[in-house]
Parts: structure tokens; sequence; C-alpha cells
């Protein structure tokens, strides 16, 4: 189905890019003004959800959707589900080092599958999107969060990859991506649960105030 000539896929990505720009209105750069719980919680479902459909995407592309290779039991440790913590945003303080993780290792698919793909390639295009979201959301936090970071050491170039470590490396990158699709739902359901029990003491204290004073 098309609406004004356009898929109703493309305008849904349209639609969900967009959203996320406003969600997080410091890309590049830390927020003007700290981001809202309401606008963390939206961000975090999107990117539930776009987690899911990379790894999805990335599992069938590189050939490894066989007796589940990718879904490990034993993901890294920063990557092994969020902790509730405390209620409301300072629960989100650790999440800053997972999402500088997740970055990172972002950056190293993305340096992988250059290798092995051409530029403009629909894999690239999904794993740039999703880093620009871990990256847009790691904005959000430090806006919340500020603190010196500290400066990044230069990184060694890899060399030339032997084509034995080809499929270790799209193992290893699909493994990742399944374990920060897990923990992004498990984030998104935490997030969510929480908003559902606010809501819930919100209606029970406007209930308790309509009560009329014993005399």
């Amino acid at each position: 189905m098309r609406c004004n000539g356009w898929p109703l896929g493309v305008l849904a990505a349209v639609t969900k890019g967009l959203f996320i720009l406003w969600a997080v209105p410091g890309q590049g750069a830390r927020p003007l003004q700290p981001p809202t719980l309401q606008q963390i919680q939206a961000l975090v479902r999107y990117m539930a959800e776009d987690a899911q459909e990379l790894f999805t995407f990335y599992e069938e592309n590189q050939r490894l959707a066989i007796n589940h290779l990718c879904h490990t039991n034993h993901p890294p440790e920063w990557l092994r589900g969020p902790a509730a913590g405390s209620r409301g945003l300072r629960g989100l303080r650790g999440l800053r080092g997972t999402m500088a993780r997740m970055s990172q290792a972002l950056q190293d698919i993305i340096r992988h599958q250059r290798d092995l793909n051409p530029p403009g390639a629909e894999i690239l295009l999904r794993l740039n999107s999703t880093h620009l979201k871990v990256r847009g959301l790691l904005n959000n936090l430090e806006g919340l969060y500020p603190a010196p970071s500290p400066r990044p050491g230069r990184r060694p170039l890899p060399g030339p990859t032997a084509p034995t470590k080809v499929f270790q490396q799209k193992l290893e990158g699909c493994r990742i991506l399944w374990s920060y699709a897990r923990f992004m739902a498990k984030l998104n359901a935490q997030l969510e649960a929480r908003s559902r029990q606010a809501r819930r003491e919100k209606q029970r204290s406007r209930r308790g105030s309509r009560l009329p004073a014993r005399s």
C-alpha cells in the first residue's frame, strides 16, 4: 500500500526517524535541555524495536539463521540485563556506560562489514542507523548525568582480515546484536512497568484526595 506515492513501510521508517530526532534534541552534542522520563521511555521503546529488527536482518543477511547460532546464553558482562535500580530517571545512571560500550561495539561491526559490502549496502545503512540511536540515547544520558569523559586512546587500525576469521567476526557481531536486542527489550519492559505503576499510584492519590474529610 502507498500513501501520497510513498510505500507505507518507508513512511513508518521516516516517522520513526523524525520521532527519534525530536526525542534526542542534541544530535552529536549534549541536549540543550535534560530530557524527561517520558522522552527517555519513548526513545527506549523505539530502540528496542529497532534492535530486534536489526538482529533479524543481520542474522538472515549473514546466513547465520541456522540452529540459533547467534542466540548465546553468555552475553558480554555489560549486556547482561539492566538492573531495575531506583525509580525515575535516577535508575538510568548505569545505562550510560552500557550505551558507550554498545556504541563502540557497533563501530567495530560496521568497520568489519565495510570490508565485506559496497558503500550504501542495506546492512551498513541499518547498522549506522542503530548506531545513531545509541549515540542519541548516550547524549541524553550525558545531559542527565554530566561527568568529565576520559580522553579516548587511539585504537590501532585493524589489518586485513584472514579468511578464516571472517566467519568468527560475523558470528561475534551477530551475538552482540542478539544480546543488545534482549537487553533493550528488558529495559523497555522495566520502564513500561515503572510507568504503569506510577500511573496507578497517581490515580490512587487522586481518589484519596477526593474523599470527604471526616468531621
